[in-house]
């Protein structure tokens, strides 16, 4: 085969241009080295959310090192963005789209054939074929190629924000049930303790049987509440681990105090025009739809010219002549001209316009829910803290002196601490919820929140809430009675 191609090369310029520009050809287009990854994780950083690119072997040892002291929201999120296990088919995501652009801006390999027919005489014959057809639209199959793969590329970058965003919200959860837990826990010892207060007090004839009976079944149901909020917790905990690729019984914690809410809020207005900026998906389904109609207008002119094959023939005679020239095999488009692959392109282009719909629609519609959950949690907190806290504390006071007096009998007086408790409790879970709605707002949006700058330094204290002696102090409210106060705030209440 060497000789024979060396002979090509000696014959004349037509075989030495094809054979230059077949081995020219097949330098073009080499595979990229790091397949598009930094890109990727640039995009998702300008969006304010911590990803990275780390070598596989290293991820233990960065896991290890952001995890050995109590996590916030963006080490969680640092985590999950390194070791969450979906990454893995995120990133082949990528090497997919960099193999289908590796093979979009070659032609197909030549083909050698050679015959040897024997009879009355000998005849050989040696060709060499080239698509032609692939060289012809190398450009447009490389453009369109180059296309999908930054369109991959904002599809991966859209599901590490998503990801991102989830492990928020997973953290929240988590240090939210867990302050229930910790709070409960905290008032079933303290409900224990009564009730063997109130045994002594039995046994010294000092407590009537019923009263007696109404603590200790307080008791009982301080545990199941205790109980219930401690499995709460370990779900909570459960699912923030798996976000984080970690084990649950692994030797990690979180924070253990949620914040107070942010100052002031972004505007509702704001944060619509940020996502329609920020919003990767929303990228990347009209990416996807310019490149279908450019893939459709390809396909269109691309089947009248059917199979293109271009090469050199070679054959010698029985009586030692030689015969050398061009060779051409055409696809004559006449019976079938792709009409069914036009259909499916259209179809296709046409969902992905249908998908740019729902996604503008999705992501403004998603804002307004987000924000109106953010809104209400925010007022609920403040009721709570303003309004319904104190005023479940004076309750009890008032009730302490009254069964003092023995106007009420004990029952009533754990009646209004149980609802004070509770109080306590949705307090807890409407600051969770605050701060879970500003997780899925931000996934709304697509980026990190602008107020996330303004976080207040003020934490919730979970041991103030059932201290022996103190009273409910907050900062002062502006106007508007839903504003939270900056500062952190002490309230000890009674314990059983």
């Amino acid at each position: 085969m060497t000789g024979t191609t060396l002979a090509y090369w000696r014959k004349g310029s037509v075989e030495r241009s094809i054979l230059a520009l077949t081995l020219a050809l097949a330098a073009c287009s080499p595979l990229p080295v790091e397949l598009g990854r930094d890109q990727v994780v640039q995009q998702v950083q300008l969006r304010g959310r911590p990803a990275q690119i780390v070598i596989p072997e290293l991820v233990p040892t960065l896991v290890a090192e952001l995890s050995a002291t109590p996590l916030n929201a963006d080490r969680a999120m640092q985590i999950a963005l390194i070791n969450n296990p979906e990454l893995r088919g995120y990133y082949a995501q990528l090497n997919i789209a960099a193999a289908e652009r590796y093979r979009a801006g070659r032609i197909g390999n030549p083909i050698f054939s050679a015959s040897l027919l024997s009879g009355e005489q000998t005849q050989n014959t040696y060709g060499l074929m080239a698509s032609l057809s692939d060289l012809i639209t190398l450009p447009t199959r490389k453009r369109l190629a180059a296309m999908e793969f930054a369109t991959v590329q904002q599809e991966v970058g859209a599901e590490l924000l998503h990801l991102a965003a989830r492990a928020e919200g997973a953290f929240y959860r988590c240090i939210a049930a867990q302050q229930v837990s910790v709070m409960r826990g905290q008032i079933a010892k303290a409900a224990d303790l009564s009730w063997q207060l109130a045994r002594r007090y039995f046994e010294a004839g000092n407590l009537t049987p019923r009263d007696l009976a109404l603590a200790e079944a307080a008791a009982a149901e301080a545990q199941v509440v205790a109980l219930q909020a401690e499995e709460t917790a370990f779900a909570a905990r459960t699912e923030l681990a798996t976000m984080l690729g970690l084990s649950v019984g692994g030797i990690w914690d979180v924070h253990p105090q949620l914040s107070l809410p942010v100052l002031h809020e972004d505007s509702l207005q704001e944060l619509l025009l940020l996502a329609r900026e920020n919003r990767l998906d929303l990228a990347a389904a009209i990416a996807r739809t310019e490149r279908l109609a450019e893939d459709l207008h390809y396909n269109d002119w691309r089947r009248w010219l059917g199979e293109l094959d271009f090469g050199i023939g070679r054959e010698r005679e029985d009586d030692g002549a030689n015969l050398t020239g061009p060779l051409l095999d055409w696809e004559i488009p006449i019976f079938t001209q792709h009409e069914d692959r036009l259909l499916e392109l259209d179809a296709e282009l046409q969902a992905s316009i249908g998908l740019v719909a729902r996604l503008l629609l999705e992501s403004d519609n998603g804002v307004r829910l987000a924000f109106a959950k953010t809104q209400s949690a925010r007022a609920r907190v403040a009721v709570f803290r303003s309004r319904l806290i104190p005023a479940r504390m004076e309750a009890v006071t008032q009730a302490q002196l009254e069964e003092n007096y023995m106007l009420i009998g004990t029952f009533e007086l754990l009646l209004s601490k149980q609802r004070e408790y509770d109080a306590y409790q949705g307090y807890l879970e409407a600051l969770g919820d605050y701060w879970v709605a500003r997780a899925s707002l931000a996934e709304a949006v697509g980026r990190r929140l602008p107020s996330s700058n303004q976080v207040s330094a003020g934490k919730v204290d979970v041991e103030a809430f059932i201290s022996p002696r103190s009273t409910w102090k907050h900062g002062e409210h502006g106007k508007d009675s839903q504003e939270a106060p900056a500062d952190g705030h002490k309230h000890h209440g009674m314990a059983p």
